[in-house]
C-alpha cells in the first residue's frame, strides 16, 4: 500500500460521522464549561453583589437526612443566615475538582451558623449519578437540589460551577467560578 492508500485508509477506519460527532461534543462541552474557565476581571463577580437570594427551587432534594423530595429546611428559615450556594454538576470537571476545598470550607463554616446548598441542574434520571459524586466526596454533607434549572436560571448560572455567598440579608456579597477570595466574603459577611 502506499501513503495515499494508507491515509485514506485510516480515514474510514475513524470514519468521517465519528470525527464529526466527536467535534461537535468537544464543542458543545467547550461552550458549557468555557465561562467557568474565564477569570473575571477586578471587581467583577458572576452573579452581581446585591442580586437578592431566589427561592431554593429543585425537582427533588439529596442530603437531607432522609432525601425527601423537599428540604428539611425551607427558602425562609434561610433568613437571617449567611448562605453559601454552590451552582454545579456531576459532569463538570472543574465542579468535581473544586468539591473537596468546598468541603473543607462547609466543615470550617458550617459551625459558625452558615448554610451550605448546592444546585444542580441534572434531572430526576441522573440523580443516582449525582448521589455516587456526592458520596466519593469525604465530608459532602449539605443538601443538594437538582432539577434546579429555574433556581439557576433566577440567578443567571451562565458557567460551572458558580459559587455565591449570600448575607443575613439575603442579598449576594461575593460568587465566583472558583473558591479564591470566598473566606474572606464569608468572614466578612459573618462579622456584618
Amino acid at each position: 500500500m502506499d501513503d495515499m492508500d494508507q491515509t485514506e485508509h485510516r480515514r474510514q477506519d475513524i470514519g468521517w460521522g465519528k470525527l464529526l460527532g466527536l467535534l461537535l461534543l468537544a464543542a458543545a462541552v467547550l461552550m458549557i464549561v468555557w465561562p467557568a474557565m474565564r477569570q473575571a476581571g477586578p471587581g467583577e463577580f458572576p452573579v452581581p453583589v446585591g442580586t437578592p437570594r431566589p427561592p431554593m427551587m429543585a425537582a427533588g432534594w439529596l442530603n437531607t437526612g432522609a432525601d425527601a423530595a423537599a428540604p428539611n429546611w425551607t427558602t425562609d428559615s434561610l433568613k437571617g443566615r449567611v448562605t453559601v450556594v454552590d451552582c454545579w454538576a456531576s459532569w463538570c470537571p472543574p465542579c468535581q475538582a473544586a468539591m473537596p476545598e468546598l468541603a473543607k470550607l462547609y466543615a470550617k463554616y458550617q459551625p459558625l451558623g452558615v448554610e451550605f446548598v448546592g444546585l444542580t441542574p441534572e434531572s430526576e434520571k441522573d440523580r443516582d449519578k449525582v448521589q455516587r459524586f456526592m458520596h466519593s466526596v469525604p465530608g459532602f454533607r449539605w443538601p443538594v437540589g437538582y432539577g434546579a434549572s429555574p433556581t439557576l436560571d433566577m440567578l443567571g448560572i451562565s458557567g460551572l460551577p458558580t459559587v455565591i455567598v449570600f448575607g443575613a440579608d439575603g442579598r449576594a456579597r461575593w460568587s465566583g467560578h472558583w473558591l479564591e477570595g470566598i473566606e474572606q466574603a464569608l468572614d466578612q459577611a459573618l462579622a456584618e
